[in-house]
């Protein structure tokens, strides 16, 4: 029964996944026309700044970025210096092989439904639980949305959690530590993220308590970070051939990103409401939302068994850690933008599922104790 519903939800996923890419094929089967995106650009607030009548969005931005960087071998500092460029490489990239900015989204969005199904069998010890994972990740309309955009929040997810894949793997084999850190070394060369300080020193931990002889090998492979992100700037090099130009351009990079407006616990309002304040102090409604956002969100953050912190569920603990840690960088550290949760979503929604089984066996538990009880008296 339970292999006959593991085939039913695949189907689901599958019909979703077709449905929605056959639904918006115009997104996908028009040729990137770089005459317009450079037109758009050079007319867009980037370039006149308050005088643009138009402007451009970040996927236009992103898009037109790719393209710049890929086929023009441009200056990483030229066009959106505020992320760094791995992100627009790979739109570049799409655009090179298919002709089109967002089918690459496609290939994204399967390797993470992929990953997220492998990480539930670890975790949920259920192949049919771990296929539950996946299905609602592909009915989450922000994750479909960014389906149909060069945006940088999809791979940026998948990268972050690639790594965090390859981490669980390095609790038994520290050799993954070295693959780790190479997807960590690609997430942070896809999209500006100071977080990343933060969780080195909690995965520093997890690896001592756990596996206190693979801390040299995590030191180690903790150089792929830097080695990764200097590779993916070797345009800027080639352009701007001194390494302390490169260390004034991330300091103004930064800086930019401190002038970015913080509005705290925005996030929880947007997560339980669906509204939220925009950078102009309006409330706005969040077109993504769905009523599963805060009951994934709580049921995730919630945990139902003493035994969810024990060496046993060491999975477990290293995804609450880091959810925990990201949901306190998105509540005092950003403007509470859903697309902040893109990359803890997933597992969110794993130890969501964990919760449920854990309530339902309490709660067997209990009826069977009840009904022998009963049957004594």
């Amino acid at each position: 029964m339970k292999d006959k519903l593991w085939w039913i939800i695949l189907i689901m996923i599958i019909v979703k996944l077709v449905i929605h890419i056959f639904g918006h094929k115009n997104y996908f089967l028009r040729s990137f026309d770089p005459a317009y995106f450079s037109d758009l650009y050079s007319k867009s607030q980037y370039v006149l700044g308050p005088a643009s009548k138009g402007g451009i969005g970040d996927d236009g931005l992103y898009a037109f970025a790719g393209y710049y960087y890929f086929f023009q071998r441009g200056d990483v500092t030229d066009v959106n210096f505020e992320h760094p460029p791995i992100g627009k490489y790979l739109i570049g990239l799409s655009i090179f092989l298919f002709r089109n900015e967002n089918i690459i989204n496609i290939i994204y969005f399967l390797v993470l439904l992929y990953l997220i199904y492998k990480i539930g069998q670890r975790t949920l010890k259920s192949n049919l639980l771990a296929m539950i994972s996946p299905l609602i990740l592909s009915f989450d309309p922000l994750f479909s949305d960014h389906l149909l955009r060069s945006q940088l929040d999809l791979p940026f997810s998948l990268f972050f959690i690639t790594a965090i894949y390859y981490f669980l793997f390095s609790l038994r084999k520290e050799k993954f530590l070295y693959l780790s850190f190479f997807f960590w070394g690609i997430a942070f060369s896809t999209r500006f993220f100071p977080l990343l300080i933060i969780i080195y020193f909690f995965l520093i931990v997890i690896v001592f308590i756990q596996k206190r002889s693979a801390i040299s090998a995590l030191i180690k492979a903790s150089l792929f970070i830097p080695f990764v992100y200097l590779f993916s700037h070797l345009s800027f090099f080639f352009y701007h051939p001194s390494l302390i130009e490169f260390i004034r351009h991330k300091k103004w990079m930064i800086s930019w990103f401190t002038g970015t407006p913080i509005i705290v616990g925005n996030i929880w309002r947007n997560i339980l409401t669906s509204q939220y304040f925009d950078s102009t102090g309006k409330l706005v409604t969040n077109e993504h939302w769905s009523i599963c956002l805060p009951i994934i969100m709580i049921l995730g953050i919630v945990s139902i068994r003493k035994t969810f912190f024990s060496n046993k569920n060491i999975e477990l603990c290293v995804l609450y850690g880091l959810i925990l840690i990201y949901l306190l960088y998105v509540t005092f550290l950003t403007n509470g933008l859903h697309k902040f949760l893109m990359p803890i979503y997933p597992f969110l929604i794993i130890l969501a599922l964990h919760n449920l089984e854990s309530l339902y066996c309490i709660i067997k538990a209990w009826r069977k104790n009840h009904k022998s009880l009963r049957r004594r008296s």
